[in-house]
């Protein structure tokens, strides 16, 4: 926000938003979560939307567009962002705190979509005395908050209640304020991420110590070679220090930062910056500022605090990896009954809040072997089987007719955990679809008469003319029939592998499979090499 010497009325957080909306089918059958980002404008008659952040919502069409074009975005001069800066402190009504907290959170959730807990969670935020480091201060209270483990260098204390308050909530929270004398010279040591928030757009002329020489140590250990070590990401708040606010970087020996998080809109110096990852911050421009400035924008739909710009980095898919750390899982630790154990790692699934726990991967294949898979969502499990519902004239339902086996895939990425059970399928009684079918939401009840699912619709608006018409032929709350083609399956398990990540690709692997001992079917246990 601020930069160093600006009064507290020329502040700029004018904050737009990301969101990530994981788009669900409301038939259980077609269950889905595609990603998507959205390219919009900011005008008040335009559509405002845009695609998903870290929590899931159903959403429109219209959000699912492709990543925001940077080319078109509005850049502003350092005259404009005060300019706006004036009207939301003056006429609009904002106060300091009120842009700076959300200022703080929009950077803190900008850290958190991408760099994740488990691999970086040592936070330090470098704070100037104006108002780009109260953005940090508040930043790293989220941060906390988040799960990380935030450390404060704020070496140039501002006085104004506002400051205080903001250092009193930090050490509430016993996070550590550190001097300038107790940082190690090599950041990279104690930090996974280093949080810019010296000055912002408003400071000019050259940094005055000891911010020349903090400047100087991001800059030093962005420039050495670490030994193949891992170097700590580098996010600045609105402007990399030490940066003209529109001519960027002048000596071409500046910060060169991993993240920039701009607020308000992105200034003019934006431009130059080169690092993987560039966000807007926060959410509340009125549209009389977007107008007048011609802003233009991503919008902020759902929840989040704060929008990708450009495209994503590159990234060489062959060396995606993840090392995952996961408690031990050994034989001992296991349930008699599979079904009991299943029904233990979904409890945890649940305790973990996991986005649809009971999403599963349904795998079959046609009589001559070709396969084929989609999600769908378990809606029943006992010792009888694993149960789920769909239309008995779909692609699954013929796979099924022809060759009556499947296997199914539970994921859990929070938990590092997978479960394959594979088996025998069979419909089953109509009573039970029946029961299910009319448990189900009216919208759901319709929408499974008017889809024949797999069969090729001239258009979408065909789809939504049939379900206005039965919306309107069931309005005076009759009961919805099931129809025909509608039903349940029921997979009889014979073989169940419960997976659990470990380290160094060491994961566990337990099998359980029906075997005949003495006439009776037995599970048997067996470890498999990962």
């Amino acid at each position: 926000m601020f930069g160093w010497g600006r009064k507290a009325r020329a502040m700029t957080c004018l904050l737009i938003t990301k969101s990530f909306f994981a788009s669900s089918s409301t038939n259980p059958t077609n269950h889905s979560s595609p990603l998507f980002t959205g390219r919009l404008r900011l005008h008040s008659k335009s559509s405002l939307l845009s695609g998903f952040c870290s929590s899931s919502r159903r959403v429109d069409e219209r959000m699912m567009q492709t990543t925001y074009d940077s080319s078109a975005l509005t850049y502003l001069s350092q005259k404009e962002a005060a300019e706006i800066d004036d009207q939301l402190m003056g006429p609009l009504g904002f106060s300091v705190d009120q842009l700076m907290e959300l200022a703080g959170l929009s950077v803190a959730t900008s850290i958190a979509e991408v760099y994740k807990l488990s691999k970086y969670n040592r936070v330090l935020s470098i704070c100037g005395p104006g108002n780009n480091g109260g953005d940090g201060l508040v930043a790293a209270r989220h941060l906390y908050h988040f799960g990380y483990k935030p450390c404060v260098c704020y070496p140039k204390r501002t006085a104004k209640p506002l400051y205080s308050g903001l250092v009193t909530q930090l050490e509430s929270l016993s996070i550590p304020f550190l001097t300038v004398e107790e940082l190690p010279f090599d950041l990279s040591k104690d930090f996974d991420i280093l949080v810019d928030a010296m000055f912002g757009f408003s400071f000019h002329g050259t940094p005055r110590p000891p911010f020349d020489d903090l400047i100087h140590r991001l800059t030093c250990l962005q420039s050495n070679n670490l030994n193949n070590q891992r170097k700590p990401a580098v996010v600045s708040v609105d402007i990399p220090s030490g940066w003209h606010v529109e001519d960027g970087d002048n000596s071409g020996n500046g910060l060169k930062p991993d993240m920039l998080v701009s607020l308000t809109a992105p200034k003019l110096c934006a431009k130059n910056f080169h690092g993987s990852h560039h966000f807007l911050g926060g959410r509340f421009v009125p549209p009389a500022i977007a107008e007048k400035y011609k802003l233009n924008l991503p919008a902020y739909p759902g929840t989040s605090m704060c929008v990708r710009i450009g495209k994503p980095p590159q990234v060489d898919i062959s060396a995606m990896r993840e090392n995952y750390i996961s408690p031990e899982f050994l034989e001992e630790h296991l349930e008699a009954d599979p079904v009991n154990q299943f029904r233990k790692w979904f409890d945890d699934a649940l305790a973990a809040s996991l986005h649809e726990p009971n999403a599963m991967a349904l795998s079959t294949a046609d009589k001559d072997g070709r396969p084929s898979s989609r999600m769908v969502l378990l809606k029943g499990v006992d010792n009888e089987g694993f149960v789920w519902y769909t239309n008995y004239q779909s692609k699954k339902a013929h796979d099924l007719s022809e060759n009556p086996r499947a296997s199914l895939l539970f994921y859990w990425d929070g938990l590092n955990r997978q479960v394959r059970v594979d088996g025998s399928v069979s419909k089953v009684s109509e009573e039970e679809s029946e029961q299910y079918f009319h448990s189900r939401p009216h919208g759901s009840q319709i929408g499974a008469i008017v889809s024949m699912q797999s069969v090729v619709v001239p258009g979408r608006d065909v789809l939504h003319q049939e379900y206005r018409e039965l919306e309107s032929k069931f309005s005076d709350g009759s009961v919805i029939p099931k129809p025909k083609h509608w039903g349940g399956y029921r997979l009889k398990p014979e073989v169940f592998e419960f997976w659990q990540g470990q380290t160094s690709r060491l994961h566990d692997r337990l099998q359980y499979t029906l075997e005949k001992v003495n006439g009776n079917e037995v599970w048997k246990i067996k470890r498999l090499a990962p």
